[in-house]
């Protein structure tokens, strides 16, 4: 593994610090699943200068094993760590009744510490943005070039129709290495509720499949590894990492972004763009650095004291997917993945994964489902659903660690959880598709170094709370299925701590419950969100240029107008290979004439 370390180090871009004044042609804040894509199809233009500005540090292979994904989120050095604001409304169970928010502070930002998920969606989802922006390019039929040219698709577990996917672009999608018995129950269990198995990235999402993933050979293939290990010996890319950017530098005057401000080792760098800069830092530090820089609600700037430039509803709509975290189901038979065990050195799993890169090591954090339907009615086949189920075969009691990753302390792990403790399991996160409650990012202090604040509102709109009910109902009516049945799942039988008043398995209970063990998907998008010109909700138009503002653009989560019936990471690579063939297509005339 040392060796292999060694060879990983080497593929990974060398830091480089720009000089004091320094000039390019494009400037990328953040090196996530956006801007490492951007900037690397960008730097395949050898006229383009290109510099890509990172917080964080190196990725390391250690961090591609799949089955440690959860625990990345312990390693400050990689995870912003972000919180949000204390509520008396959901993520009760929580330290301080603050949700966890794990965004990735290295290369390949959250791509390069999140679970592996490859979901694209679904297709209304990109047909809504197109009549929300006025532009037909953002379509489902739009965006389909896009999802085809970044995937290296390559699977031998379903059928699928080549039509929607790619082969050759740089990220591999694949099936893990790994299967347990309880993932095939999981989709017997959906075929008894009369649902079909497939590819979810195909003509059709709604049914019970297995899931896909980011992966190469049994690991991570996050967007650094997929994009910038290639694109390491490009001169005209420049990568400066442990970076902080402080702020965009803007003419008052002009209204023009002419370059950014950063940290590095406790020197501050100005550095200067010719064509543009380009944000990519994420739903929440994208809205951030836009609000420090002079953009974002008038009232709330002045607040601050910030001279404003832009009046612009920056940091509203925040969007995120919403899940319940306190269902598991035991089980009588040694089938599922109790990480503890995993991970003794006695297991043959750790040399299995060390020379095959096969065995539990390879599964997503143990998530190895994923279902997608209409809750409010099991028979609609319009592929308009409202609930995801993300099923794994470890649950928060196999590992003594895991409730501390998702902060669940006290009398909430121990009341609930803890007589369980490595008890072979398996769980469902029921997940909120398509929320209608809103939230907002808002700045803490004018500090840079500050994290902002995050207030996701969750549960603000009632019918949130009924979807997610329904939710929690049809995975216990899926425990009870054969399938399941055959290895005697079992509900956890403790009472939620706080939720004692309410009579057992009511609306009541459940709704105490959910916004008790609240757990949030990581998906935080729409801060920055894309519309027409005359949308006054919108930060950008559908070119990604940020209103009112010249040589200033916005790519990643934050210009979501709506949020995707999936996972963000994926999405998040497409709209940066589209708006790639924005920038390559606006300055053709330029990079012809040098």
């Amino acid at each position: 593994m040392a060796s292999e370390s060694f060879k990983f180090a080497s593929n990974e871009v060398r830091d480089k610090t720009p000089k004091n004044g320094g000039e390019y042609d494009f400037i990328i804040v953040g090196a996530g699943s956006a801007g490492a894509t951007i900037a690397s199809r960008l730097s395949e233009i050898p006229e383009l200068k290109v510099l890509l500005i990172e917080a964080g540090g190196h990725e390391k292979l250690i961090m591609d094993v799949p089955l440690l994904a959860l625990y990345l989120q312990l390693d400050k050095n990689v995870n912003w760590d972000y919180k949000t604001e204390p509520s008396n409304d959901y993520c009760l169970g929580i330290k301080n009744r603050q949700c966890k928010v794990a965004m990735g502070r290295v290369l390949g930002g959250t791509s390069s510490i999140n679970l592996m998920l490859a979901v694209r969606g679904n297709k209304q989802d990109y047909n809504d943005w197109a009549e929300l922006t006025g532009d037909n390019s953002w379509s489902y039929e739009g965006m389909l070039p896009y999802f085809k040219k970044m995937e290296n698709f390559n699977n031998d577990w379903i059928e699928y129709n080549g039509t929607y996917h790619g082969s050759g672009g740089p990220v591999h999608i694949t099936h893990p290495n790994y299967r347990s018995a309880l993932a095939e129950a999981f989709i017997e269990a959906g075929k008894e509720m009369g649902f079909s198995s497939g590819d979810y990235n195909g003509p059709t999402q709604t049914g019970f499949h297995f899931m896909q993933t980011n992966q190469i050979n049994g690991e991570r293939m996050s967007s650094n590894r997929a994009y910038l290990h290639p694109a390491k010996n490009r001169k005209n890319l420049i990568v400066s990492i442990n970076s902080h950017v402080n702020k965009v530098l803007i003419d008052p005057q002009t209204k023009t972004a002419y370059g950014v401000e950063f940290t590095k080792h406790g020197r501050k760098i100005k550095v200067t763009a010719k064509k543009e800069v380009i944000l990519s830092a994420g739903a929440i530090a994208s809205p951030k650095l836009l609000m420090l820089s002079g953009i974002g609600p008038k009232e709330h700037l002045e607040k601050f004291g910030i001279n404003v430039l832009q009046d612009l509803p920056v940091g509203r709509n925040l969007m995120d997917h919403v899940a319940y975290s306190g269902l598991f189901f035991t089980i009588n038979k040694t089938i599922a993945i109790v990480i503890s065990d995993v991970l003794k050195p006695t297991n043959p799993a750790i040399p299995n994964y060390l020379n095959k890169r096969t065995g539990p090591l390879a599964s997503l954090g143990t998530a190895e489902g994923i279902s997608f339907f209409n809750v409010d009615d099991l028979k609609d086949r319009s592929d308009s659903p409202n609930i995801e189920f993300m099923f794994a075969s470890g649950t928060l009691v196999s590992d003594p660690f895991v409730h501390n990753i998702l902060g669940i302390t006290g009398k909430y792990w121990t009341n609930y959880f803890a007589d369980k403790l490595g008890r072979h399991a398996w769980l469902i996160w029921p997940i909120l598709l398509k929320p209608k409650s809103r939230g907002k990012i808002l700045l803490r202090s004018t500090n840079p170094k500050d994290k902002p604040r995050i207030i996701p509102n969750y549960f603000s709109d009632p019918d949130d709370v009924r979807v997610l009910i329904k939710g929690i109902r049809a995975t216990i009516q899926l425990s009870k299925t054969k399938a399941m049945q055959q290895y005697g799942s079992q509900l956890n039988d403790r009472v939620v701590p706080g939720c004692e008043k309410y009579e057992p398995d009511s609306d009541a209970y459940w709704e105490c419950a959910l916004r008790t063990y609240t757990f949030t998907i990581w998906h935080h998008s729409g801060t920055c969100k894309m519309g027409r010109d005359d949308d006054e909700s919108s930060v950008v138009n559908s070119r990604l240029k940020v209103k009112g503002i010249t040589n200033l653009r916005v790519a990643d989560t934050s210009v979501m107008p709506n949020i995707v019936r999936g996972h963000t990471s994926i999405p998040t690579i497409a709209i940066s290979e589209k708006i790639s063939d924005i920038l390559i297509s606006e300055y053709a005339h330029q990079i012809d004439s040098n």
